[in-house]
């Protein structure tokens, strides 16, 4: 399966609205058009949370409020973000695995993008990524 098959199945949940798959060196792997990642950005959102609790990361051109960090949660494998009102208070869920975040924008409640990231990430990790 290509790496766009996977982002293929994440826009396929009716409340993602962007995805991006992005090597943990910056490298973009595959990508919905409407998100738009700097390798800097990419390797922020990879690292250290404990900086974002006091001013949120940057995805893209969108600033972003930081909620909780749970990468390292086997249950969860996500780090949970919102945007602004102004940029339409989107849901953010970026789930990591050994060589990969998983960078989901959906419309509605965070905990709808949770499960299929959740499952992507997890079959990734078993995979090998």
């Amino acid at each position: 399966m290509s790496w766009d098959a996977y982002r293929d199945q994440l826009k396929a949940v009716e409340s993602v609205t962007e995805v991006g798959i992005f090597g943990l060196d910056g490298s973009t792997w595959s990508k919905t058009e409407g998100i738009t990642m700097t390798p800097e950005q990419i390797k922020a959102l990879s690292g250290d949370s404990h900086c974002m609790h006091e001013c949120g990361p940057k995805v893209g051109n969108i600033k972003c409020m930081f909620l909780r960090d749970e990468r390292q949660d086997s249950q969860s494998f996500c780090m949970h973000l919102k945007t602004s009102e102004s940029d339409g208070k989107l849901a953010v869920c970026v789930g990591q695995t050994n060589k990969a975040i998983v960078v989901v924008f959906g419309s509605g409640l965070g905990s709808l993008l949770s499960s299929p990231v959740f499952k992507i990430v997890s079959y990734l990790r078993e995979s090998g990524y």
